[in-house]
């Protein structure tokens, strides 16, 4: 009797260690997402845009920077990343981000010219 007690005893502790290792190993996303998720890596750098909206107007691109002003409502802000800063509207795309100020984040959207000056209208952010 104490050897067959003793053989469960053993074979829930390897059990418990086995879901122990294999849940540990799951791959857990460390980023937040809001929106659309972001299916272009490439990261097009603000200073492009802004010397040459033009040559983006309409186009969808993936920004990244830190968020250095937000809507109270989290419904747009503005990033900026070594070289510039481009203000980024989330709400046409019916989508708001919680306070993030000076997070990480990247964005991505289409580029819209308005009074010469580009905007981003954001369709997926991804906070880091």
């Amino acid at each position: 009797m104490k050897t067959k007690i003793k053989r469960n005893s053993i074979l829930i502790t390897i059990s418990v260690l086995i879901l122990a290792l294999a849940l540990g190993g799951c791959d857990r996303k460390s980023a937040e997402a809001y929106g659309k998720e972001i299916s272009d890596p490439n990261i097009t750098k603000l200073d492009a845009v802004l010397t040459q909206p033009g040559n983006f107007d309409g186009k969808t691109v993936t920004v990244q920077g830190k968020i250095i002003q937000e809507c109270p409502t989290g419904c747009w802000f503005d990033i900026k990343d070594d070289s510039a800063v481009i203000h980024v509207d989330i709400n046409p795309s019916s989508f708001a981000i919680p306070q993030k100020v000076g997070k990480t984040v990247s964005v991505q959207g289409r580029i819209s010219v308005q009074n010469n000056r580009p905007v981003l209208v954001g369709t997926g952010v991804e906070i880091k």
